[in-house]
């Protein structure tokens, strides 16, 4: 995912806010050249309370949307906030800063990004401090992490169907399809499932690659990857990639091999919408990043005031197609007003 910070440079900038919340001083999502914690220095410190977000490769632009919208979400419930990961995807060294941010005794609440089990004895030990912790993006069983309050996200085996009849239809039903993945992680692992299994069951002509790994930090080596598969299957019509790098990913590979396919990837970063805009991406998927980090921050609020919350609270994520985009420029365009106040 880090591939994008040299594409989406416009978009690290009209990320850094959203719905009129002035201008962010703090820079909560700022990247930095070494793994720290940070902190808004104009949270309402009277109140004395502060949640906590856990998120490792914190610099990539995706990931600032989430940080920035839990900050907001924060700031609407008058909690102080503090950002914590590493700039790589370094899972324990996250895990450390938080055990450090832990020790500091003024947590009121916490949201982690896992996807990952590595953070499951970490998220026992919070629990046992009586803290609130809520899992956002990652949907995973009930009770299977034990600790975790509740978990807010879309279901990705439910955009994972509706990206197979997309694709399915655009390519006739017939043909070759490749599937990418940022990385092998549970929902990433459920999307490309899925994927296969309804293209199987709805285009039973169609067959589905195996799915590869486009990685998360090297443009170039993403770019290769597509490009190779493409080289080495003539036959592919379409691709589906999991990760939010994966429209610039299979974009660039249509040039560098001179083939048009049918793409659909993840999430309404600018760099993404324009790829669809211009017609080198069919479709992304609107995974809800703003609506899932600021409704972290609701879901802690709520339990740390002994309301009892859902384990799973369900958002929708839309296939986005050429004639969908305008309500998400729309909410960039409010980001980027924003910044100018």
């Amino acid at each position: 995912m880090q591939r994008h910070l040299s594409l989406l440079s416009g978009a690290l900038g009209l990320l850094a806010l959203l719905s009129g919340c002035g201008k962010q001083t703090s820079e909560p999502a700022q990247t930095g050249s070494s793994a720290s914690t940070q902190q808004n220095a104009q949270a309402p410190k009277s109140k004395g309370k502060k949640f906590y977000w856990v998120q490792f490769l914190k610099g990539h632009p995706v990931h600032q949307m989430t940080q920035i919208a839990f900050v907001e979400g924060c700031r609407k419930l008058g909690y102080q906030y503090e950002i914590i990961g590493t700039d790589s995807v370094d899972m324990p060294g996250t895990i450390a800063l938080a055990e450090q941010a832990m020790a500091k005794g003024d947590a009121a609440g916490m949201a982690i990004w896992t996807g990952d089990p590595t953070f499951n004895p970490f998220i026992a030990k919070v629990a046992k401090s009586g803290i609130p912790i809520v899992l956002p993006h990652f949907p995973v069983p009930e009770n299977s992490i034990p600790g975790a309050t509740g978990i807010i996200s879309c279901d990705p085996a439910a955009y994972a169907r509706e990206a197979a009849m997309a694709i399915g239809k655009a390519i006739g039903g017939k043909g070759t399809v490749a599937v990418t993945q940022g990385g092998f992680n549970t929902t990433e692992n459920l999307v490309a499932q899925t994927f296969g299994k309804t293209m199987k069951e709805k285009y039973p002509n169609v067959k589905v690659l195996e799915s590869e790994e486009e990685g998360l930090s090297d443009a170039a080596a993403a770019i290769a990857k597509a490009t190779s598969i493409l080289q080495a299957h003539p036959d592919v019509v379409a691709a589906l990639s999991t990760t939010g790098g994966g429209p610039t990913t299979w974009a660039n590979a249509q040039k560098e091999t001179g083939r048009k396919i049918v793409i659909i990837g993840m999430d309404y970063t600018r760099v993404n919408l324009d790829l669809v805009k211009s017609g080198q991406v069919y479709a992304v998927i609107g995974q809800p990043l703003w609506d899932e980090s600021y409704g972290a921050a609701q879901l802690l609020d709520k339990a740390r005031k002994g309301q009892k919350i859902p384990w799973w609270t369900k958002l929708p994520a839309p296939v986005i197609t050429k004639d969908k985009l305008a309500p998400y420029y729309a909410l960039l365009d409010k980001v980027e007003a924003g910044l100018k106040k």
